[in-house]
């Protein structure tokens, strides 16, 4: 491998990439044609000698090296961006943007900004948005989309930044109360092969994952397979009875109290993967950012115990 570093340009280009999951949408973006694109991520990927992207007929998918070194450049240019903002405005900008699935958003997260508003009224937060949870996201503090971001990884991806782990995730099938019979049996895996099973369409694996902890991994359903493209779209499908899905909790936890959804099995599978609070590592000079940060931290810490209190006590 040379000693030299990969052109600026060229770490730029990927990072649009890494974050657009995208080729084409990269190029419309830089306004660059896709074929540059693509010729620059080739010579990155020579450059180390493995693969950035997987490439599918439905997409690109970053590889694990992919995602650690899209977090890791993503703090680079963040601090390029500080660096130039202080000298040309020579004032820091007092709106907090937070990268964030909109899983996340709509249960965990929602719930709780009430409070932070209560605590401190000065700030001002907005959302970038991601539909998905896939463990592989990567993050880009380099735009002007986001300062920070709630993801869902392992420890080792956020390489290069500053990170929180703010709570543990657990999959666990869960369905419409009005889709089981009065003799259905909580404990009883094989029972779940008389229902319909929902899958994501981008966590396609996430069935197969819960069973393979089981005591029956090979189980399949004697109903239906059904993919659905999105989470909201799957969910409200749970919700009106169409069958059986895995979904995360505590982030089901609202609509389990809400008695929309309940357990069709008790077992609980405890990911690999959590997820975590996300920002450049010189963050303390962001005083916006520090305030939003010790706050997070303290809701996420207290509201793991009291869940672990609850459910695994």
């Amino acid at each position: 491998m040379s000693k030299r570093l990969p052109p600026l340009n060229t770490l730029w280009v990927f990072l649009t990439a890494s974050r657009l999951l995208s080729f084409t949408k990269a190029a419309d973006e830089l306004f660059i044609t896709r074929s540059a694109v693509s010729r620059q991520i080739k010579n990155l990927e020579e450059y180390f000698g493995f693969k950035l992207f997987e490439r599918h007929k439905v997409g690109l998918e970053l590889t694990e090296q992919g995602v650690i070194y899209a977090n890791s450049i993503s703090n680079v240019f963040a601090d390029l961006k500080v660096a130039t903002d202080t000298v040309h405005h020579g004032s820091e900008n007092r709106k907090l943007k937070l990268g964030i699935s909109a899983t996340v958003n709509s249960t965990w997260l929602m719930s709780r900004l009430c409070r932070l508003e209560q605590h401190h009224p000065e700030l001002t937060l907005s959302f970038f948005t991601n539909s998905f949870d896939t463990g592989k996201d990567s993050i880009d503090f380099s735009g002007e989309n986001m300062n920070a971001a709630i993801r869902l990884g392992t420890e080792d991806q956020w390489q290069g930044c500053h990170y929180d782990k703010l709570i543990d995730v657990y999959v666990q099938p869960v369905c419409s109360p009005s889709l089981l019979d009065e003799s259905h049996d909580p404990e009883d895996i094989t029972a779940l092969a008389n229902y319909n099973w929902l899958h994501y369409g981008h966590l396609s694996k996430l069935w197969a994952q819960w069973l393979s902890t089981s005591r029956y991994p090979a189980l399949q359903t004697d109903k239906k397979n059904i993919v659905l493209d999105n989470v909201a779209v799957a969910t409200q499908a749970a919700v009106d009875g169409l069958g059986i899905i895995p979904m995360y909790r505590p982030l089901a936890d609202p609509l389990l109290k809400e008695g929309k959804l309940v357990v069709a099995h008790n077992y609980m599978m405890l990911k690999k993967e959590s997820y975590y609070f996300v920002c450049p590592e010189n963050y303390e000079n962001n005083q916006t950012l520090k305030i939003f940060r010790d706050w997070l931290v303290n809701e996420s810490q207290q509201a793991q115990q009291q869940w672990d209190k609850d459910f695994l006590d």
